[in-house]
């Protein structure tokens, strides 16, 4: 994706297999269903009061600058430090997530508890962000135990959740500057390597399709409590949302 020379097309192999449970499908059913009304003349005044308060123009990759050299990608096989720990390392959840989690039943790793934020100069600029949006507080986050480090975690310091695990840890490393149009790898993880010509384009596309997806699911997530949350209350997704710091949706 850099300005390199084209790389070779190459067979792209099965990815992971995530089969949606109830929950889950449930919640693609009432975005399908809820999706539309957003755009219809008669909501007109609901469209023009949630845009004033968030961007709600869905990313699209082809409008995006890919600022990451072609093949790089985190090299997780022979990293010496652990992501899923420390003072940054804030994974917060969108409702597909908590839908998941549900599923898999292992909604004891919704919490929102947070760790205190770092001084400025120690924290992530996604870490940044977060903390400055009342809708990623007004969301949970994965759990983490006594020593910060995430709850969903083996013994063997692999995700207990993968491949199911939240859109925020499918992405990572690569993250979205929305401001600028700009995806990037993130300064948090130091383990990188230059992926095989044959695996190059797998590796970077599935990153930065997660990229999207990740951005993307959150404005569903607005649309949803915007124009459909009666049904996501029956459905159990809003039982570890702050709904009182959504006022106004």
């Amino acid at each position: 994706m850099s300005r390199g020379p084209p790389l070779p097309v190459v067979q792209e192999p099965v990815p992971p297999t995530h089969a949606p449970g109830p929950a889950e499908e449930a919640l693609t059913a009432l975005w399908r269903a809820t999706g539309p009304q957003f755009y219809t003349p008669r909501n007109i005044v609901r469209q023009i009061r949630l845009r004033r308060r968030f961007d709600l123009a869905p990313v699209r990759l082809e409008k995006l600058r890919v600022a990451i050299p072609t093949a790089q990608v985190p090299d997780c096989d022979n990293c010496l430090d652990l992501c899923c720990t420390g003072e940054n390392a804030v994974v917060s959840l969108r409702l597909r997530d908590i839908a998941v989690l549900m599923d898999l039943g292992r909604t004891d790793l919704i919490s929102h508890e947070r760790p205190p934020a770092p001084p400025r100069d120690k924290a992530t600029w996604a870490r940044r962000e977060a903390d400055g949006s009342v809708f990623h507080i007004a969301f949970p986050v994965l759990a983490r135990d006594a020593t910060g480090t995430c709850r969903a975690l083996t013994e063997d310091r692999l995700c207990g959740l993968w491949p199911s695990w939240p859109l925020s840890c499918a992405r990572y490393p690569y993250a979205l500057d929305r401001r600028h149009g700009v995806i990037f790898y993130a300064a948090g993880c130091r383990s990188t390597r230059i992926a095989a010509v044959s695996e190059a384009p797998i590796a970077v596309r599935a990153l930065v399709r997660a990229v999207v997806d990740a951005y993307n699911e959150r404005l569903r997530d607005v649309l949803l409590l915007a124009f459909a949350r009666e049904a996501l209350r029956e459905q159990g997704l809003l039982r570890w949302v702050r709904e009182d710091l959504l006022e106004g949706l």
